[in-house]
């Protein structure tokens, strides 16, 4: 549509120049015959002013055509007619789903579970001790028959149960933190000791030496109700080997005086740094 419309601007404005009559339109005929009065009619200017209202009218019908044929031809087919296209007719079918449902198979009862039979345990029937002038038929059992048996309303033969109940699960121990304990537990010596037997009994590492790595390594662990440490683990360390070397220094550290709540020892869970310098 925009290039239509650009055609019939220049178009209208061809026209415009040809029958534009004034002095300054370079295609008035009276004007081109007092330029070229004195001159050679034949030279290319005059005839090119001369013959362009021609071949702006030739220009104007070969174009007109052009698009005629160009739109026109689609219309002109379409109207003419091609190939009809046949409609396909949709036939409606009414389904019954119940036609489709699947046919279950009917699963089996499970299997009947049947306990295993329990082993009938010897027993010997407690009687009651009544004072009576007649004589006992059945006397009661003895103290010696019933460490091997066990008493019951009937007497009746089978196994001997002599394993003892099993014993109670074990309740854990409850580990305090160090600020949670009436009395903490302390180093032999005091904490000042325990820092110049860790700086005592740990030998600096060559790799970590020679790298000029240091740092603190902090090491938890637990003083158990005997004073011993246990569960020793690294919190935050600086190096594989001054962490080693770390863990290994507070292993080696004596019993300490355990911590108390209510008088009782207990468990309790310290953390400490330990300072690798280099001097």
């Amino acid at each position: 549509m925009a290039f239509v419309i650009i055609v019939a601007v220049l178009v209208g404005l061809s026209v415009l120049l040809t029958f534009d009559t004034t002095w300054m339109n370079l295609l008035q005929g009276t004007r081109n015959e007092l330029v070229f009065s004195d001159r050679n009619k034949a030279y290319g200017a005059y005839e090119l002013r001369t013959d362009y209202s021609r071949r702006l009218i030739i220009a104007m019908v070969a174009a007109v055509l052009l698009f005629t044929v160009v739109v026109g031809t689609p219309y002109v087919i379409t109207k003419m007619g091609g190939p009809e296209e046949v409609a396909q007719k949709v036939q409606v079918v009414d389904v019954n789903l119940d036609n489709f449902k699947e046919e279950k198979e009917e699963e089996p009862p499970p299997p009947e579970v049947i306990p295993p039979p329990q082993p009938q345990i010897e027993t010997v029937q407690f009687v009651a001790v009544e004072a009576s002038n007649e004589p006992v038929e059945a006397p009661p059992p003895t103290q010696e028959d019933l460490k091997e048996t066990t008493a019951g309303t009937t007497t009746q033969e089978g196994q001997k149960i002599d394993a003892p109940p099993p014993p109670p699960p074990a309740v854990e121990e409850e580990t305090y933190d160090i600020a949670a304990v009436q009395e903490q537990p302390e180093f032999p010596g005091g904490m000042g000791k325990m820092y110049e037997y860790l700086q005592k009994n740990t030998k600096y590492p060559d790799m970590e030496f020679d790298a000029g790595i240091q740092g603190k390594v902090y090491v938890e662990f637990v003083v158990e109700k005997d004073g011993s440490v246990t569960d020793v683990k690294l919190r935050r360390g600086v190096s594989p080997g001054l962490d080693k070397e770390a863990l290994r220094a507070v292993r080696s550290m004596p019993k300490w005086t355990p911590g108390k709540m209510n008088g009782k020892s207990v468990k309790v869970r310290f953390t400490i740094p330990v300072d690798f310098k280099l001097k």
